[in-house]
């Protein structure tokens, strides 16, 4: 069995690749919605026990909503540090979905799929990637990391301390908090500060 790991918040987005690759015939592919890079390991894990099964992790960057986008680049990022952590995910590569022209903030050295394509090349397109998925894994997943203080930062604003607080509790200055927070969005790939209300309560790893 095939399976391809979906991170999407479109929901004809994941009910129209359930049944292209379904349609797959012989090639059948089992697609599984996932919201964090943390199920992806945790399916792994629990199928261990079934060698050379094949997999490929599609992120799905078609949405033009702010909250959409984010939310991606939450799951893009910690996809990464999980690259670099967790031996299981390293045979899986990661697929883009989306127009790569159109999101020059997304920096992962990752292919991308265009969905300018019709159903039967899409289908074709994944069933290709499936067949040999090593030939789109991107050897290390560079990127460069948060430092101690910006992941501090960004993790504290994500949960719901003000700057104020971040600066008396970790005894920096105030512009000092300012700037790694402001390091943090540009590694990530935010905009600006305002898009942090999108993922209150997660973390970045």
């Amino acid at each position: 069995m095939k399976q391809i790991f979906l991170m999407s918040q479109c929901q004809y987005t994941r009910l129209g690749l359930f049944e292209l690759m379904e349609s797959a015939g012989k090639h059948a592919v089992q697609v599984i919605s996932v919201e964090t890079p943390e199920q992806i390991v945790s399916h792994i894990l629990s199928d261990s026990h079934l060698h050379g099964k094949k997999r490929v992790i599609v992120v799905d960057l078609t949405c033009h909503e702010s909250s959409v986008m984010v939310k991606a680049l939450w799951f893009l990022w910690n996809l990464s540090v999980l690259y670099s952590e967790r031996h299981e995910l390293r045979g899986t590569p990661c697929i883009l979905f989306g127009h790569q022209w159109e999101r020059s903030n997304i920096r992962y050295p990752f292919p991308w799929v265009s969905p300018l394509q019709d159903l039967r090349q899409l289908q074709n397109i994944f069933l290709r990637i499936l067949a040999v998925p090593s030939r789109y894994i991107n050897n290390g997943y560079g990127f460069q990391r948060l430092s101690v203080n910006e992941r501090r930062v960004i993790n504290a604003l994500l949960g719901g301390e003000t700057v104020s607080d971040i600066a008396k509790r970790m005894r920096i200055h105030y512009r000092n908090v300012c700037y790694y927070r402001q390091m943090a969005i540009f590694k990530i790939g935010l905009r600006n500060r305002n898009d942090i209300a999108w993922i209150m309560n997660r973390t970045f790893l």
